[in-house]
């Protein structure tokens, strides 16, 4: 899998005003460890392709229908975050 260039400021901006600030209730090792075991279960993928195509629920949303984000936004948001 390839790595994505770091955030530029207005891309960080723009997810942390989409998908809001830090998670209530979590710390910064429960998103790093997060973060860590997304990557991890996605590290067979070796194309940026088929990465940006795979939606995920939310998993911070505690509603009945969680919002559905995708899999990419949803790394760079938490990236963002722990940035």
């Amino acid at each position: 899998m390839t790595t994505t260039p770091r955030l530029s400021p207005s891309r960080r901006k723009r997810l942390l005003t989409t998908f809001g600030p830090w998670p209530a209730g979590y710390t910064h090792d429960d998103l790093e460890r997060f973060l860590d075991l997304l990557y991890g279960m996605f590290s067979e993928v070796y194309t940026w392709a088929p990465l940006c195509q795979l939606v995920v629920n939310d998993p911070f949303d505690r509603s009945a229908s969680p919002r559905q984000v995708k899999l990419v936004e949803l790394t760079d948001w938490l990236e963002a975050l722990l940035a």
